[in-house]
C-alpha cells in the first residue's frame, strides 16, 4: 500500500522497454566411465555384472546431483532462473524518523538485475540495511528501466537470504508503480533486501531504485515535544515513561496515523496510564472529541503511558504545578472572598471519599454566583460540587451539581440568607481526575 508521498517525488519513473528473447535449456555435460577389462582373476561375466551395477549406481548419483542443482537454481528450464548467485551492493543505513510531518532524507540504493543476455547471469541483487533501533523499516522501490518480467522483493535477517524477516512483495511486469512495504524489526541488526526475477528472466536487465526509512519502536521518556513511534506488530505493549516533577496538572497528547491513499490521516489512539509498577490506573482515549488530549491531576512521581498499536503514532506530555488549596475537612475549609478564587486537585490516585472543602460568606441577604473552571479526564462528568449552608435548618434546592471538563457556573435564582456556605468537591469515580479553580463572583 502506498503511504508516503515522498516515494513519488524521490524515485525516478522513466522507463525504456526491452523485448524478451526466448531462452534455451541449459545443457548438462555427460560423463563417461571407462572400465579396464581383463584384470587378473576377473571373468567377463563378473565384469559385465559390475558394469551394470556401476551404471545403475551412476544413474542414481547423476539424478541426485541434477535434483540438487535444480533446487539450488543452477539448472533451469527455458527462460526460468532461480539462481543462488547474488550480487551484494553497498550497505545503506536509513535515518530514523523523528517527525512524521518532516521526513528525513531516505537511504537510497540503485541496483541492476541482469537479464539472459548478460555474460554473467546474476539474477539476484542484495542490499544490506543497517537498523539501529527496534521498530519498523519502510522500503519503497520502483523499476526505472527494463523489467520485462515481474520482480520479487524480499526481506531477510541473514546474508544468504534463507531466513525471511517479512512477507515478500512483487513488482509486476512492465509496472512503473512504486511499491511500498513495511517490515517489523525486533532488534538492531543488519537485514537484507533481495531483488530477484520472480520466475521468467527477460533478455534485458532492469534497474531498480530503492528508498528506505527507519521508525523507532522502542520505549521512550515523554517530553513536551511530539515523539513518533512505529512498533508495527500490534502485540507488544510499549511503556513510555512519564516523570511528574511536581504535583498538579498533566496533559497526555497524541494520535495514531492511518493510511489513506497516499497520505497519513490522524486517528484516535487508546492507551493506559500506569503507576511506577506499571499497574493500570486509567484507560485513556485520544480522539477528536477531546482534541486528542487527556487531562489528569497526578501526584509527583513516575508513571508510564502504555500503548499497544500496530500503527504509527506520536505522543507528548505537558505538565504544570497545581496546588490544592482546599481544606481536608469542613473545619479546615479554605475561605474564598468575593471576587477571589482558589485552586484544587482531584488526584487520579485518590479515592472517592476524599473531599476538598471551601467556604464563602454572605454578609447580607444576596445572590450567590460561583464559577468553576476545570481541566478533567474525558468528556463526561468527573466531579461533584455541593453547596452546604452552615445553618442546618436552611435547605438549598438543587445544591449539588456534576461538573465535567471545562467547568460550570453555579448561581442562585433568588437571594440567599446571610451567613456562611460551604463548598464540597469530590470525585465521581476512582479512575477520574482533574484540576479546578473556584471563583466567588462579585
Amino acid at each position: 500500500m502506498l503511504v508516503c508521498p515522498f516515494l513519488y517525488h524521490d524515485i525516478l519513473t522513466n522507463r525504456s522497454g526491452q523485448k524478451e528473447r526466448p531462452g534455451g535449456l541449459l545443457t548438462r555435460k555427460t560423463a563417461s566411465v571407462q572400465w579396464m577389462r581383463g584384470r587378473r582373476g576377473w571373468s567377463s561375466v563378473h565384469i559385465k555384472g559390475m558394469e551394470r551395477k556401476m551404471k545403475k549406481s551412476l544413474k542414481k548419483v547423476l539424478s541426485m546431483v541434477l535434483t540438487l542443482a535444480m533446487a539450488a537454481g543452477v539448472v533451469s528450464g527455458a527462460g526460468n532462473v532461480n539462481s543462488a548467485k547474488a550480487e551484494t551492493v553497498a550497505m545503506v543505513t536509513p535515518a530514523v524518523v523523528t517527525d512524521f510531518a518532516s521526513l528525513p532524507t531516505p537511504a537510497q540504493a540503485t541496483v541492476t538485475l541482469q537479464g539472459k543476455n548478460a555474460q554473467t547471469q546474476i539474477p539476484n541483487v542484495i542490499v544490506p540495511i543497517r537498523v539501529e533501533k527496534r521498530g519498523v523499516i519502510e522500503i519503497g522501490a520502483t523499476v526505472t528501466t527494463g523489467a520485462a518480467a515481474s520482480i520479487e522483493m524480499g526481506f531477510f535477517s541473514d546474508q544468504n537470504c534463507t531466513k525471511s524477516a517479512g512477507s515478500s512483495t512483487t513488482i509486476a511486469s512492465g509496472s512503473t508503480q512504486v511499491i511500498d512495504k513495511t517490515f517489523t524489526v525486533e532488534t538492531a541488526a543488519t537485514y537484507y533486501v533481495r531483488f530477484k526475477w520472480s520466475s521468467t528472466v527477460p533478455a534485458g536487465a532492469a534497474t531498480i531504485k530503492m528508498l528506505a526509512y527507519a521508525y523507532s519502536g522502542t520505549e521512550m521518556t515523554l517530553t513536551s515535544t511530539f515523539q513518533p513511534v512505529f512498533n508495527g506488530d500490534g502485540v507488544n505493549t510499549l511503556y513510555h515513561k512519564l516523570n511528574v516533577k511536581k504535583t498538579g496538572f498533566v496533559a497526555i497528547c497524541g494520535n495514531e496515523y492511518r493510511e489513506s491513499g497516499t497520505s497519513l490521516v490522524a486517528s484516535s489512539l487508546s492507551f493506559k496510564i500506569c503507576n511506577a509498577k506499571k499497574k493500570a490506573l486509567h484507560n485513556g482515549y485520544l480522539s477528536s472529541l477531546n482534541n486528542y488530549t487527556e487531562k489528569y491531576a497526578l501526584k509527583k512521581g513516575t508513571y508510564y503511558v502504555a500503548v499497544t498499536s500496530s500503527q504509527r503514532y506520536q505522543l507528548k506530555a505537558e505538565s504544570r504545578a497545581w496546588k490544592d488549596q482546599g481544606g481536608k475537612n469542613k473545619k479546615k475549609a479554605k475561605t474564598i472572598k468575593r471576587g477571589k478564587s482558589a485552586n484544587g486537585t482531584v488526584l487520579l490516585t485518590e479515592g472517592t471519599k476524599k473531599a476538598d472543602w471551601y467556604k464563602i460568606k454572605l454578609p447580607k441577604k444576596s445572590k450567590m454566583k460561583i464559577k468553576i473552571a476545570t481541566a478533567c479526564t474525558g468528556t463526561a462528568s468527573v466531579m461533584k460540587v455541593q453547596i452546604i449552608p452552615a445553618n442546618r435548618h436552611y435547605t438549598l434546592i438543587n445544591s449539588s451539581s456534576l461538573v465535567a471538563d471545562k467547568g460550570k457556573t453555579l448561581a442562585s435564582r433568588n437571594k440567599l440568607k446571610a451567613g456562611t456556605y460551604y463548598i464540597k468537591v469530590t470525585k465521581l469515580t476512582k479512575s477520574t481526575s482533574g484540576v479546578y479553580r473556584i471563583k466567588f463572583m462579585k
